[in-house]
């Protein structure tokens, strides 16, 4: 039987004391989890897909829900929920027991959709990176804003009705338009144009659309590289300094440097003139993605500034190992990126 709600800021008020008993502790977990098993099995209408493929059940997020939100420190503090008391407006004891009960929610929803994130981006890391960057661009669109609902994550848009009473967009009909819009593959911003375009233009269906059919759609039409170099850009100068922002490059250009020589020149498998190319075009990536600019050509691009080839040689000898160091260097940034923020 799950406690009565009142009895939630009884708990809250004996964490932060420290006085909490396991009978309080157990009923306050089980409250916790309750709230987390609702919105999992209401809001989320994919996920029973997405716990078939990790092999997981709706209970086992419960519990991974409370294990996050009920951890604690090295003191031996449940640490997440006293940064949520503190969190509050006002004084525990001064906060009424419904605004506690909507802020307490409100915590588990979020720690609820952090495990629904990791759990999307080990199931399908592409979508996530898509999702990720749906939400980026959203945040800066003239088109879109991103809001939440019984579908979850929604994109609406900003200029016209959504036409709720309307039914939904289907995902298959959507993306055949889509198919008659876009002809190659293409950045996030400009699907996101396409797709404003393709909703704004119609009203037998809803303008609003979830950002997990929109991912899905995407996928399909995405152009990746230059959205990673965006997105490398943007988390390089969001709080580093230049000092570590040049240390940063250095130690990526050496590492692909290593990989150049280790893995194509010394096995034969590029020549010397082929090698030093590539190393020269990825010191040019980089550099304009430490300078703040988004990359200016394609790899291609970059490698035929050092090795004139045509784009048929360049597909048959150095697009494949070009594309390979390309992760490498996302890889390498990322990395430490983690170190250094």
């Amino acid at each position: 039987m799950i406690p009565h709600l009142n009895n939630l800021k009884v708990h809250l008020q004996n964490v932060q004391d420290g006085v909490l008993s396991e009978t309080d502790l157990a009923g306050f977990v089980q409250l916790a989890r309750a709230i987390a098993q609702a919105y999992l099995r209401t809001i989320r209408a994919s996920l029973a897909q997405l716990c078939l493929v990790q092999g997981l059940t709706l209970t086992d997020l419960g519990y991974d829900c409370i294990a996050e939100a009920f951890a604690k420190d090295e003191r031996n503090r449940f640490s997440q929920i006293d940064n949520f008391i503190s969190s509050l407006d006002k004084p525990l004891a001064d906060t009424g027991e419904h605004d506690v009960f909507l802020a307490f929610k409100s915590f588990m929803l979020q720690i609820a959709d952090a495990q629904l994130a990791r759990l999307y981006a080990q199931s399908d890391p592409a979508g996530a990176k898509i999702h990720r960057n749906i939400r980026d661009c959203a945040k800066q669109s003239t088109f879109f804003c991103i809001k939440k609902d019984f579908r979850g994550m929604v994109l609406m848009p900003h200029d016209c009705n959504a036409s709720e009473h309307l039914p939904p967009f289907p995902p298959d009909e959507l993306e055949r338009e889509f198919r008659h819009s876009v002809y190659h593959e293409t950045t996030i911003g400009h699907l996101l144009s396409i797709l404003h375009d393709i909703l704004k233009d119609q009203s037998a269906y809803r303008r609003s659309v979830p950002v997990v059919d929109v991912v899905q759609i995407f996928r399909r039409f995405y152009r990746g590289d230059a959205e990673e170099a965006a997105d490398v850009t943007l988390r390089l100068h969001d709080g580093l300094t230049e000092f570590e922002i040049d240390r940063m490059r250095r130690h990526v250009e050496l590492a692909l440097k290593e990989k150049i020589l280790l893995t194509y020149l010394a096995r034969g498998k590029t020549d010397r003139r082929q090698a030093e190319a590539m190393a020269h075009a990825f010191e040019d990536m980089i550099a304009d993605w430490c300078n703040g600019e988004e990359s200016q050509t394609s790899l291609y691009g970059y490698v035929n500034r050092y090795s004139a080839m045509d784009e048929a040689t360049y597909e048959s000898t150095l697009r494949p190992k070009m594309e390979y160091l390309l992760k490498v260097a996302r890889e390498e940034f990322a990395a430490r990126l983690m170190k250094e923020i």
